[in-house]
C-alpha cells in the first residue's frame, strides 16, 4: 500500500480542466499531457495501491492511533478550506490510474465524517478499472451503508478489535457499543458491500484475548 506525494505530470499553459453536471468526474483535456512511465518506488516496484486520506477527523480516539492524550478538545485539525476538494481529489486518482495505479482505498480519520463522501466515491467509479475500496470504524455505516452502494462503492474493510463491549469500548476511547459497529456491518452485507474484511488490531494484555472469539464470530460469514 502505497502514499504518493509527486507525480511526474507536466503541463501546458494555461491548464483547462472539463466538468460534466455538478458532482460529475473532471475530465483531463489536451493541455495535460502525462508521462506514461509507470509509477514505481525507490526498488523499482509499481506502485499500484493509493491510499486517499480524505479527513484527518475521526469520532474515535483509540489508544494505538488516535490517543485523546494527544487529540484532545484543544487539538487542531485541519481547516476545511486546506482539504483537497472532490474535483481535485478525482483529477489526481484519473492521473495516477494513468501511471498505473490499479487500487484506491479511501481512509481517514473516519472517511465517513467527510460530508458527502458519496458524492466522491460516484466520481471514482467513473475511472476505468480502478478497484475503489474504503475503511472505516463502521461507527456510521448503518446509516450509510445504503448511500455508499448506490454512489457505487462495492465493498468495505471495517476496523473492530473485540467483540467483548467492555474492552471495545475501552479501546476507543469514547465508550462507544460494539453493537452498533456489529450493526454497521451487518447493514453493509445487507446492501452488497462484499466481501467485507475486518481489521483487529492486537495489543498485548489488552485484547489478546479476544482473537478467537473474533475469529470464531465471523467464521463461515464471508467477511
Amino acid at each position: 500500500m502505497s502514499i504518493l506525494t509527486t507525480m511526474p505530470v507536466t503541463q501546458t499553459e494555461p491548464r483547462h480542466i472539463a466538468t460534466h453536471e455538478p458532482g460529475a468526474l473532471p475530465v483531463m483535456t489536451k493541455d495535460l499531457r502525462l508521462d506514461r512511465e509507470r509509477l514505481t518506488d525507490k526498488l523499482q516496484r509499481p506502485l499500484r495501491d493509493l491510499r486517499i486520506s480524505v479527513t484527518d477527523r475521526c469520532n474515535f480516539r483509540c489508544v494505538y492511533c488516535m490517543p485523546k492524550e494527544v487529540f484532545g478538545p484543544n487539538y487542531h485539525f485541519l481547516e476545511r478550506e486546506k482539504l483537497l476538494g472532490f474535483e481535485e481529489i478525482a483529477r489526481m486518482s484519473q492521473i495516477v490510474a494513468l501511471l498505473g495505479v490499479e487500487k484506491i482505498r479511501l481512509t481517514g480519520g473516519e472517511p465517513l465524517l467527510r460530508r458527502q463522501l458519496e458524492r466522491l466515491i460516484a466520481m471514482l467509479t467513473c475511472i476505468d478499472g480502478l478497484d475503489l475500496t474504503l475503511t472505516t470504524n463502521g461507527s456510521l455505516l448503518p446509516e450509510k451503508a445504503q448511500a455508499l452502494k448506490e454512489a457505487g462503492l462495492r465493498r468495505v474493510t471495517v476496523s473492530l478489535d473485540s467483540l467483548d463491549d467492555n474492552v471495545f469500548r475501552a479501546m476507543n476511547a469514547v465508550d462507544f457499543p460494539v453493537q452498533r459497529v456489529l450493526a454497521g456491518i451487518d447493514a453493509a452485507a445487507r446492501v452488497g458491500l462484499t466481501p467485507i474484511k475486518i481489521n483487529m488490531v492486537v495489543k498485548r494484555s489488552v485484547n489478546e484475548r479476544s482473537i478467537l472469539p473474533m475469529a470464531r464470530y465471523f467464521r463461515g460469514t464471508g467477511h
